[in-house]
């Protein structure tokens, strides 16, 4: 097919005749299109009910879409892979074959979709998952059970992955409480797309969002924990006031801790405006295994502007032992903004208070790097006042590094290097050093 003819084709945006010229049109041999039958199903046969071989169109001729069989489409195909055309023009014209048929045989076009090399004019890969799959969306959604045991059965052999996807993103929009249903047979990467597609759709306080939170509870919590089932909670402002979630969360029993937990971070949130103080009188009254749930959750959503408040509830993690939620990367992220926000020193302070654990060095670390950073010259006496031990000598190895990868300073690394006491550490601290030489290939004078 000539390619001046398909830009005009595609100009009109007529893409379905676009289809139906192609299968008149001569190939580059002088030939019509080979026919192509399809055995993936019997509506892929091209015959007409009864057995009896529908009339051959006139060339230049176009019957519409809407009564063509599996064969017809087939050979559609067939002249689309082999027309010259750019890889934007082709995949264009395929996916309108595509959706269209669908809905007269998914197995098929499925198939198709699946055969194509997805490969741009350059040779390199259109995308990772192809630009095709998707095009299976509507049709998929109609008949999410269909879907599910082509799926389930891996009827595509290694396609089905791919195909995965594209059905969990449909269903999810258009019947969550299925795909809901079928959670704990996902793999936890595809349960965790899953869970994001259940939502994406839904409205707060709808009778579907009631009717998903109850099936979501229903299942274990390795396969939808406490974190997923709060983003389905859609408790209304009364019934979330800090007294009435305090009061629920006493009430449960032992067998309830998955909903003790949603309801102790959603009561963590409600309280995060209060002081420090009023906060840990709070939680004093909730089982110790939820506190450190209430205490995060306030200290996730503290006011940004209240560095006190919020180095209070770090504190008050420390105090209660939740040396998970310390260790966590949010933690760091969170105390990191905090010291860009003007609170650097404050935050440095905090650090050195911190319990000397293995749970709590990247921590500290990380809350003194900005406060070294900015201030390498008022910073010395800082250290100073830092009582010899584990943090005085993991200080001066900070500032090591923020003399050497921030501000290209080896003599002040060497300073601070000399002044750590513990003779072990300070090899693993010259050792970082060490690293930054041969990157940058400094060497001594």
């Amino acid at each position: 097919m000539k390619r001046n003819s398909v830009f005009i084709l595609l100009a009109s945006h007529l893409a379905v005749a676009a289809l139906g010229l192609l299968l008149a049109l001569p190939d580059q041999a002088g030939k019509t299109a080979d026919p192509e039958s399809n055995q993936s199903s019997p509506a892929a046969t091209g015959h007409a009910p009864g057995g009896k071989t529908p009339p051959r169109q006139k060339s230049g001729s176009f019957q519409p879409s809407t009564s063509w069989r599996g064969g017809e489409f087939a050979r559609a195909w067939k002249a689309v892979r082999t027309a010259k055309l750019s890889t934007t023009e082709r995949i264009k014209l395929q996916r309108d074959l595509l959706r269209q048929w669908a809905e007269v045989d998914l197995v098929a076009a499925i198939e198709a979709a699946l055969a194509e090399e997805w490969d741009r004019d350059n040779g390199g890969y259109y995308d990772p998952s192809g630009p095709l799959l998707d095009c299976f969306s509507a049709e998929l959604a109609k008949d999410p059970a269909r879907g599910w045991e082509m799926i389930r059965r891996r009827q595509f052999g290694v396609g089905t992955g791919m195909l995965r996807h594209v059905w969990i993103s449909a269903v999810g929009n258009k019947d969550p409480l299925f795909l809901a249903s079928k959670l704990g047979e996902l793999s936890w990467r595809d349960r965790n797309e899953a869970i994001a597609a259940c939502r994406s759709e839904l409205r707060p306080g709808s009778e579907t969002a009631e009717k998903l939170f109850a099936v979501l509870a229903r299942l274990p919590e390795d396969v939808v924990s406490a974190e997923d089932l709060l983003k389905f909670s859609g408790r209304s402002a009364a019934d979330n006031t800090p007294e009435a979630l305090k009061q629920e969360i006493l009430g449960l029993g032992p067998q309830d801790q998955r909903m003790a937990k949603v309801l102790a971070i959603q009561w963590g949130r409600q309280l995060s405006s209060q002081s420090v103080a009023e906060i840990e009188a709070q939680v004093a009254a909730v089982p110790e295994a939820l506190r450190s749930e209430v205490l995060w959750s306030a200290f996730d959503v503290s006011p940004a502007d209240s560095a006190e408040n919020t180095l209070g509830l770090a504190t008050l993690l420390v105090d209660n032992g939740a040396w998970t939620k310390l260790e966590q990367r949010e933690t760091t992220v969170l105390l990191q903004q905090l010291a860009r926000d003007g609170a650097a020193k404050e935050v440095a302070d905090w650090a050195t208070s911190l319990p000397v654990r293995k749970e709590t060095t990247e921590l500290f670390h990380r809350s003194v790097d900005h406060y070294l950073n900015t201030n390498m010259d008022g910073a010395r006496e800082w250290l100073a006042s830092i009582p010899p031990g584990v943090w005085h000598d993991r200080a001066y190895a900070e500032y090591s590094q923020q003399a050497l990868n921030a501000h290209n300073n080896p003599d002040a690394s060497r300073w601070a290097l000399d002044q750590i006491g513990d003779a072990s550490f300070k090899r693993e601290a010259e050792s970082w050093r060490s690293q930054w030489e041969k990157r940058t290939g400094w060497k001594a004078r």
